[in-house]
């Protein structure tokens, strides 16, 4: 059996003020973590590979979950992923960089500007918006923020059937 290719972002571990902005379901940060945590390995085996595009933690004890989470886990660092690359190598992830080409998709963390889709990528999997509604009104940019997807990250197959139905 092949290993699931995944894609999430935005976790924000360890990140309080994520809360009162966009998740105030939890109690406090450590519920926060931990809710994270177990949705992602609700599906995560540990041979699939996970791109997080950006924010996964706020400082160090945030980004240390990272360990308990399955997957050969990649970044594509956001605006909070101040951390030295050593930290984020030192969790678990095997590969770090600011955007990166997947397949017919560019990954990223802030969507790419529209008028680089029409020249470099067809498709654009990004992070940073934290809400549906907000989300860009173009079928090439997939959003798979955690408060967008349900905090469970979307599999390669699922972000596939999800733009073939919506052609």
């Amino acid at each position: 059996m092949s290993a699931t290719i995944f894609f999430i972002s935005d976790l924000h571990l360890g990140h309080d003020n994520i809360l009162k902005f966009f998740r105030p379901q939890f109690n406090d940060i450590t519920e926060h973590n931990e809710f994270i945590v177990d949705e992602w390995n609700s599906i995560v085996k540990p041979k699939d590979v996970v791109y997080v595009l950006g924010d996964v933690a706020f400082d160090l004890d945030g980004l240390r979950h990272i360990k308990y989470c399955n997957g050969n886990k990649h970044l594509i660092k956001g605006n909070h992923d101040n951390l030295l690359v050593m930290d984020y190598v030192d969790v678990g992830f095997q590969k770090i960089e600011g955007c990166m080409r997947y397949k017919e998709f560019v990954l990223s963390h802030v969507p790419i500007h529209e008028n680089c889709m029409e020249f470099n990528w067809r498709l654009n999997i990004h992070g940073h918006i934290h809400e549906e509604s907000k989300n860009i009104p173009d079928k090439r940019y997939i959003n798979v923020n955690v408060d967008v997807v349900g905090f469970k990250p979307l599999s390669l197959e699922t972000i596939r059937y999800n733009i073939n139905q919506s052609l």
